[in-house]
């Protein structure tokens, strides 16, 4: 029995790999893939050269994050950069940035940070992929920022999806999945029974609600999306 392991298709392979290096036999899926956007990348540069001192300049994946440091870009001396994720934050100090980053790799985790409570009539810059985080622009504005963002890609299925070795659906106990949008794509490309008759792990509130809506009642909730913390909940879920 193994687990079935969604993710990008950047990073199905990784996934797998940690897994099994951890014991855990494992079954990594590319299911979706990104396509950067050429003219939100052009314009990038000039969007946060152009943000008022103390500005919030949020990277919300670490694609995003990839993109924007391979632009040429003047990063304005006091602007505030927040990270979502340790992964996402390396990208980041790897380009010579100082990102915070949550204890808890989520929307939830982000709107929890102190920089992020008084923010009304501060700039926030999201920077993202198409259709990503609603709530987080949402919460931000209600609190009084002027929240704008940079959709830097899109995200699209991939069918067939990419699978690091062969397998079937019996031989699957748990499926995990780190995005809504991978937990959507596997109903668009699985027979829906099996897929709400499956446990799953899942890594924030918002993908809990979106399994639930789906049908999915067995659910586990990892600390977050890493490796690390997933592997800890796969653990937890074979001890039950």
């Amino acid at each position: 029995m193994a687990f079935l392991i969604l993710r990008p298709v950047a990073k199905y392979q990784i996934s797998a790999a940690h897994f099994k290096a951890a014991n855990l036999p494992a079954v990594g899926l590319g299911l979706i893939d990104t396509i950067a956007d050429q003219a939100a990348l052009a314009a990038l540069p000039q969007q946060i050269e152009a943000l008022a001192p103390n500005s919030l300049i949020i990277f919300t994946s670490t694609t995003a994050a990839e993109l924007a440091c391979q632009q040429s870009i003047h990063w304005p001396a006091a602007i505030h950069i927040l990270a979502v994720g340790q992964a996402t934050a390396l990208r980041l100090k790897n380009a010579g940035l100082a990102p915070e980053v949550p204890a808890l790799a989520s929307t939830e985790g982000l709107l929890g940070l102190a920089k992020l409570q008084a923010i009304k009539g501060r700039q926030v810059l999201i920077v993202k992929g198409q259709g990503g985080r609603p709530d987080l622009a949402q919460v931000l504005s209600a609190r009084g920022a002027q929240v704008s963002a940079a959709n830097l890609y899109q995200r699209v299925n991939i069918a067939p999806p990419k699978a690091t070795e062969v397998w079937h659906a019996t031989q699957i106990q748990c499926i995990i999945a780190t995005s809504g949008e991978l937990i959507e794509a596997a109903f668009a490309q699985f027979a829906l029974q099996w897929l709400q008759s499956m446990p799953w792990i899942v890594v924030s509130p918002r993908t809990q609600q979106i399994a639930t809506k789906l049908g999915i009642n067995k659910i586990l909730l990892s600390e977050d999306a890493s490796d690390q913390a997933l592997i800890h909940c796969a653990k937890e879920f074979l001890e039950q």
